[in-house]
């Protein structure tokens, strides 16, 4: 499709983009959300994309919305002639039987097409053109219920329930296909008896049956062209079309998917990230060292020569008389998780070895995605936005690179409620068809130390969507399956265009009679999470709980340095915290902290008993 260049981004050529593309081709639902939500809510900035670039998947989209639209002219075409058809069978037969010098109009015609001898359809109690529009409605109806299958799987339904989807499904499907035979049963019943004396009963079902066959070639040819495993690291993908508005909404969807920042509703702040796993917080009283054991605070082996930037060079503030903030706890865990970066690529194919470790800045909705306000300043971003009064010179949209900087850096010690500042940890296992993501927050505040977590999952992408390389192997089929399968589908492809084409025009017509710009909003839907399953492979989920886990050690062993490096007491922390895991943290005789652990956790203060009279316990609730 000629028109709007698509850049490369990382993500352009993952397995999960690619079956995010075919997707589009595989399910009309799907692919009306991508444009709906691309095209149809410019107001909405984009959620994160986890391991996809969502630019192919729209230019897919918009280049099979624009066939669709092909597709449903020549299909009305074809039912316009069909209806046609029987209007001047009405009109001749109702003329022979009258005789030549009858006067028959208009008004005598209809009537007789439901009449009973008079009916061209054999006396049946519709014209044939009906009759098909029964039987295409019915081809769609089950169509529509096999589509829903896999997703009323996912929904976790009681297995009474669940069986009596997938009856009635198949029982809409073979009542479907009972309709398709009765009415070629009827024609040819028709033929015999003579009631049925014209061919274009059979000839526009096999028109039909050319346009959706040829409509399904060509997805078909997209797919082996463009998004077969074999062809889709090297194939060029298609473009957008040039002009308004896909010139600008690239720009923006580049700019968004992948920043470091996303602006959230806060009833669903973490859209985009999957499903919840678990979190834990954890808490306690930072309490600091006696000055001649300051002194005595072992160096760190993976410090290097950071001293030197830290104030620890001769004449400079050692690091452990000053203040723990969560920049310094943050700079403290980021090394820990390089490191196991790098030491999972040095040793094997673990998918930790491509770790993505970023801050990453959640802030409250309210002002536009490209809506200019002014740099950094206050934790609501619309509290900024520029108005005709205007209220500084220094403005730029929330997603640029220097406003970004300004939030982060602002914000990241002012534990705040709304501006958040987090440690986002993402792992991408399975060819990016499962992501995990930890994010780590730090507060420093009153005098206490307070670490919360959360892990998200994003499953795999639905199992219809991978089917697309056993149907790529399937090709060519034989002419014989082509034409039962065209016959079969068709008419259910005709009214799917339709209704496509129509909802194309309905949001031409939407934003020709808009008044205006509509108000900024928030990221609703994420792409890539629509397209996912909730269930995980055993397999799968014993991946996303080691990369939790080992993720998690990581953060305590980067606070533990935190702690040390500052010159605070960590005795109960280095001897009675083992492990995160299972959705607890393990801990032996904390003395003034608490620990929140799980959905239903509760954080409780207790008070230390004497040393070596202490046992283990877990608090919180086990994921």
């Amino acid at each position: 499709m000629p028109g709007t260049s698509l850049p490369e981004d990382r993500y352009s050529r993952t397995e999960a983009t690619r079956l995010l593309c075919a997707g589009v081709y595989q399910d009309a639902t799907f692919r009306r959300q991508v444009i709906d939500e691309l095209v149809g809510h410019q107001e909405r900035p984009v959620a994160p994309s986890l391991g996809v670039d969502v630019v192919p998947v729209l230019a897919h989209a918009v280049r099979v919305a624009r066939q669709e639209v092909r597709t449903a002219l020549l299909m009305l075409a074809a039912w316009a002639g069909f209806l046609v058809s029987d209007f001047l069978m009405a009109w001749d037969s109702l003329s022979d039987r009258w005789g030549p010098d009858a006067d028959v109009g208009f008004g005598d015609v209809f009537p007789a097409m439901y009449e009973g001898t008079l009916n061209v359809s054999g006396e049946l109690w519709l014209p044939w053109s009906q009759l098909y529009a029964v039987v295409t409605l019915t081809l769609w109806f089950a169509a529509a219920l096999s589509e829903r299958g896999p997703s009323v799987k996912e929904l976790g339904l009681p297995a009474p329930v669940a069986r009596a989807a997938d009856g009635m499904s198949s029982l809409a499907t073979a009542g479907s296909l009972l309709f398709v035979a009765l009415y070629w049963y009827w024609y040819l019943a028709g033929l015999l008896d003579g009631t049925a004396q014209t061919p274009y009963p059979a000839l526009f079902p096999l028109l039909i049956a050319l346009i959706g066959w040829q409509h399904q070639a060509a997805h078909r040819k997209a797919l082996c062209q463009w998004l077969s495993k074999w062809t889709f690291r090297t194939a060029t993908q298609p473009g957008l079309p040039a002009g308004l508005p896909y010139d600008g909404l690239v720009r923006d969807i580049r700019r968004e998917q992948h920043a470091p920042v996303t602006l959230y509703d806060v009833e669903r702040p973490f859209v985009g990230l999957g499903a919840r796993k678990r979190s834990w917080s954890f808490a306690m009283e930072l309490r600091k060292l006696p000055d001649g054991r300051r002194d005595r605070i072992p160096a760190q082996v993976d410090g290097g020569d950071r001293g030197a930037h830290d104030g620890h060079a001769a004449g400079g503030p050692p690091r452990a008389r000053e203040r723990l903030t969560a920049r310094a706890a943050l700079d403290l865990i980021e090394p820990q998780l390089v490191e196991l970066r790098e030491s999972a690529a040095r040793t094997g194919r673990d998918r930790l070895r491509d770790l993505e470790i970023e801050r990453f800045l959640f802030l409250p909705g309210g002002v536009g995605r490209s809506e200019q306000v002014e740099l950094g300043g206050v934790d609501d971003a619309s509290a900024h936005a520029v108005t005709d009064r205007g209220r500084g010179t220094a403005e730029y949209a929330v997603y640029d690179p220097e406003q970004i900087a300004a939030h982060l850096d602002e914000a990241i010690d002012e534990g705040g409620e709304a501006r958040r500042v987090f440690l986002r940890v993402r792992v991408g296992g399975w060819h990016e068809q499962l992501v995990v993501t930890v994010l780590v927050r730090v507060h420093t505040q009153g005098g206490m130390l307070v670490l919360e977590a959360e892990s998200y999952v994003l499953g795999p992408i639905r199992k219809e969507f991978r089917g697309v390389d056993a149907l790529v192997e399937r090709l060519p089929e034989k002419w014989h399956s082509a034409a039962l399968r065209a016959l079969r589908h068709a008419p259910a492809i005709g009214l799917d265009c339709a209704i496509g084409a129509l909802g194309g025009l309905r949001r031409e017509i939407a934003a020709g009679w808009s008044e205006g710009a509509e108000p900024p909003d928030v990221p609703r839907v994420s792409l890539r999470g629509l397209a996912a399953q909730q269930k995980l492979s055993r397999f799968q989920d014993m991946d996303a709980e080691r990369y939790i886990k080992t993720v998690e050690e990581r953060i305590v062993g980067g606070v533990r340095t935190a702690l040390r490096e500052h010159g605070y007491r960590t005795e109960e922390f280095e001897q009675h915290i083992y492990q995160v895991s299972g959705g607890g943290v393990f801990i032996q005789d904390m003395s003034g902290g608490s620990i929140a652990t799980g959905s239903h956790g509760q954080a409780n203060s207790h008070t230390a008993p004497p040393p070596g009279s202490g046992r283990a316990r877990q608090e919180g609730n086990p994921a």
